[in-house]
């Protein structure tokens, strides 16, 4: 994590202080221009419309003064008895010289109905004919203000002589006295300006036609401020500055011809109203200044302490996260004072806090202790568990370059350890591992690890060994301490162990891989019949790779329809009736052929593939079955064989029940067939599910009767119907006196209970002759029929049966 600048809170305090006085000057130097502003606009107003005043004022007092000498001129020449409008010229002619010195005459001129000349003092331009136009068709005074090189006051008046003839008298009156006495009125200096007529119009363009103070205003235009649009001054105003003086300049409109643009400017000194804003601006700069210092130096006094205070409890906190706690306590956080404040009850906290997480390290460290003994401890048996038994091993394998020594694990599984949890229950079970552990820590050296895997599997890590021989006399010490009997209560168990040994010299070696190895080995320990040890080997590891690329291609062989069923005939041994058929599964490859069942079954016979496969099979005979029927045969009956997972799985007797609806067959036609070895690994729960399959109406056959180690016993606790005398006993029937015994004496007890004994694997009629003569009930084997091919079954049929019975007929044999 990036370290954070540090600032004080007295900096931050008068950076706050700066901010807010920064914002209030802000603030209030936007009101003092806004006020001076508004000032100067209130000040534009207020001169332009004086301008206005002042200019409409003396321009009619021009007006009136002209009007009462044109009233006294009428009179004195006795107008209305004049009828020559050549002599009314002449006496105008003679009255210009008056007119320009009293009146500031600058022309006249006398114009008839007829727009003729009848005395002019200088050219009439447009403007004369217009305003003489103007004047003769209202016959009332026209008043006009005309721009051109300069600006002039032009009147119009109409007159009439004694023949009643109109004639107008024009004359121009020059703005020169009016300006003056603006100037004299207003305080202010004031010029007629020209501009060009367009909107991008500039003053600093402007053109004088006449000015009160000709060189100030030349001085204006030269300023850069002058360089600001006419339209823009004409609004708002413009503020320039010459030397130590400021001037407010105003425009006030005139006239305006199609080129330019006639105003009157006035030019306002201005200068003490900025200089009265620049005063109080320094004044308030002056104070905020002053303000500020006074602040700064009451923040830092104020502040100081309690940053003293917080800076002394930020050094002690640290002492907190080293856990000092009592050092904490000893430094004096609290001032001596009447009144206590925020930092008092901050540091009393702090004193709290340090108790609290002592009493809370103090248990933390108690529980940590139990974790990590849970973590690493198995709570059952008190060995180590997997996760010490990870770190261990990782450990041993990286010290294999240190100490130029191999390391060897040892995987251990108990030898029909569920047994006893399901006869005995959970309870007695547990108290067998705390003793299996117990013997198995016995057994191991001090400088080795002896770990609960999980369930009743044990780990053994040999650490120091120079091969996988080292590993076997430990391995033979595990087994030997297993064959003495455990006693739990009133109880005695005997128990084995399987042994899986991997070994390992590489420090590059995974510490997973090693348990796998081991692993792998105590299941080939366990195949070959449990109470020993194997070896790892790459054979094994093949061994694993083939089961599960099996597992895999049935799979796919159920999904592309490569398995189908072959039926064995069951031939009653005395009527020679059809009893029934045997479905054995077949799988032919595509590319390997057909495969023995011999190969797959047992490879796949506790995984879930095998119970997929085994409702295939089902499902099928319920198919033949139903062929059968259509056939003929109503009571002949198909024995499935059923594996273990097969036989445990719960949906089990819900789909055999829905294929006895959809198929519309009675149950008694199935019967369900189990080894010896499917039926004892779990005998409650076996009966259980041979009871609710029995109310159905399924029977059951125990297949390979002899081979396991099961007894009569066993037998007559379950529904049984029918027991099968493996075919190992039948090949040495004759030959093998004790096999005869074994069959006859086992086909006696079998009918004393009441079950139908079926032998298989009958290949001579001598073998039949005797088992007929011992009452075997049913037989089956190659001296009726190898298993016949589900395709080929109607035809082997027509061949061999008539009426339900076996042919007396030559034996014909199927691939």
């Amino acid at each position: 994590m990036m370290n954070k600048l540090f600032v004080s809170v007295p900096t931050k305090l008068l950076l706050l202080v700066i901010s807010a006085l920064l914002l209030l000057s802000a603030g209030i130097s936007v009101m003092s221009i806004d006020r001076l502003n508004k000032e100067f606009k209130r000040f534009q107003v207020e001169k332009i419309q004086q301008g206005q005043d002042q200019l409409k004022l003396h321009s009619d007092i021009a007006k009136n003064q002209l009007g009462l000498w044109i009233e006294s001129f009428t009179d004195m020449v006795q107008l209305d008895s004049i009828d020559d409008n050549q002599t009314l010229a002449l006496a105008i002619e003679r009255q210009f010289d008056a007119l320009q010195i009293n009146h500031n005459v600058d022309n006249a001129w006398l114009i008839d109905s007829n727009e003729n000349l009848l005395y002019q003092s200088s050219a009439a331009n447009s403007d004369i004919r217009s305003a003489a136009n103007s004047a003769l068709k209202t016959q009332q005074p026209w008043y006009q203000l005309t721009c051109d090189k300069r600006c002039l006051q032009l009147i119009a008046v109409p007159l009439i002589n004694a023949n009643g003839e109109s004639v107008v008298i024009v004359m121009t009156i020059s703005l020169v006295d009016i300006i003056y006495a603006i100037n004299q009125a207003l305080n202010s200096e004031i010029a007629v300006v020209s501009f060009a007529n367009n909107e991008q119009a500039l003053i600093a363009n402007g053109l004088f036609v006449s000015s009160s103070n000709l060189a100030l205003m030349k001085q204006i235009l030269k300023q850069d401020a002058a360089n600001a649009l006419v339209k823009k001054v004409k609004q708002l105003g413009l503020q320039v500055g010459i030397a130590k003086s400021s001037y407010l300049i105003n425009l006030m409109p005139l006239a305006q011809t199609d080129n330019r643009q006639f105003f009157l400017l006035l030019a306002d000194d201005v200068s003490s109203i900025t200089e009265e804003y620049s005063q109080y601006r320094l004044q308030f700069l002056l104070s905020a200044l002053l303000i500020f210092i006074t602040l700064a130096v009451f923040v830092y006094f104020v502040t100081n302490p309690f940053t003293n205070r917080i800076l002394k409890l930020s050094n002690a906190l640290p002492l907190l996260a080293r856990k000092e706690f009592e050092k904490f306590r000893l430094i004096q956080l609290n001032r001596r004072r009447l009144f206590a404040d925020e930092l008092d009850i901050v540091a009393d906290s702090a004193t709290e806090l340090s108790y609290e997480l002592e009493q809370l390290n103090i248990e933390v460290e108690q529980k940590t202790k139990e974790l990590e003994n849970i973590a690493m401890y198995d709570l059952l048996t008190g060995l180590p568990n997997r996760n010490m038994l990870n770190y261990h091993l990782r450990k041993s394998v990286a010290n294999i370059a240190r100490y130029k020594h191999g390391v060897a694990v040892l995987f251990l599984d108990l030898d029909d350890f569920k047994k006893v949890n399901d006869s005995h229950g959970h309870s007695e079970g547990d108290k067998l591992l705390i003793e299996a552990a117990n013997r198995l820590r016995v057994s191991v050296r001090n400088i080795d690890l002896a770990c609960r895997f999980g369930g009743d599997e044990f780990v053994v890590v040999l650490s120091h060994v120079n091969s996988e021989v080292d590993a076997i006399p430990v391995a033979e010490q595990i087994l030997e301490s297993f064959k003495a009997p455990i006693k739990i209560g009133s109880s005695i168990f005997y128990v084995s162990t399987s042994i899986g040994i991997s070994y390992c010299r590489d420090e590059i070696s995974k510490p997973e891989q090693l348990i796998s190895q081991a692993d792998i080995a105590m299941y080939e320990a366990k195949d070959n019949g449990g109470g020993q040890y194997h070896i790892y080997h790459q054979d094994m590891y093949q061994r694993v790779a083939h089961r599960v690329m099996m597992e895999t291609e049935v799979r796919q062989a159920l999904a592309k329809g490569q398995f189908s069923l072959s039926l064995q005939p069951q031939v009653m041994a005395k009527s020679k009736k059809i009893y029934g058929f045997e479905a054995l599964l077949r799988w032919r490859h595509p590319e390997k052929g057909m495969i023995s069942p011999d190969d797959f079954i047992p490879i796949l016979e506790n995984s879930e593939h095998m119970v997929e496969l085994g409702y295939w099979v089902i499902r099928r005979c319920f198919e033949i079955v139903k062929q059968l029927q259509r056939y003929g045969l109503k009571d002949v009956r198909i024995a499935m064989n059923l594996s273990a997972g097969q036989f445990v799985d719960g949906n089990l007797p819900q789909y055999l029940h829905a294929l006895l609806r959809e198929f519309s067959l009675p149950a008694r036609l199935f019967e369900l067939e189990l080894t010896e070895q499917t039926l004892v690994k779990d005998i409650d729960r076996a009966i259980e599910m041979m009871n609710n399959l029995r109310t159905i109406g399924f029977s059951f056959a125990i297949d390979d009767f002899g081979t396991g180690y099961s007894s009569l016993a066993y037998i007559k606790k379950m529904p049984v119907d029918v027991i099968k005398i493996d075919k190992s006993f039948i090949f040495g029937m004759l030959e093998n006196h004790a096999d005869y015994q074994i069959i006859t004496s086992t086909i006696a007890m079998v009918k004393n209970l009441g079950l139908t004994v079926v032998a298989e694997g009958v290949e001579s009629s001598a073998q039949l002759r005797s088992l007929s003569e011992s009452n075997c009930d049913i037989i089956q084997g190659y001296y009726f029929s190898k298993p016949v091919p589900e395709k080929e079954l109607l035809a082997f049929l027509d061949n061999h049966v008539v009426d339900g019975c076996w042919k007396t007929a030559p034996q014909v044999t199927f691939q």
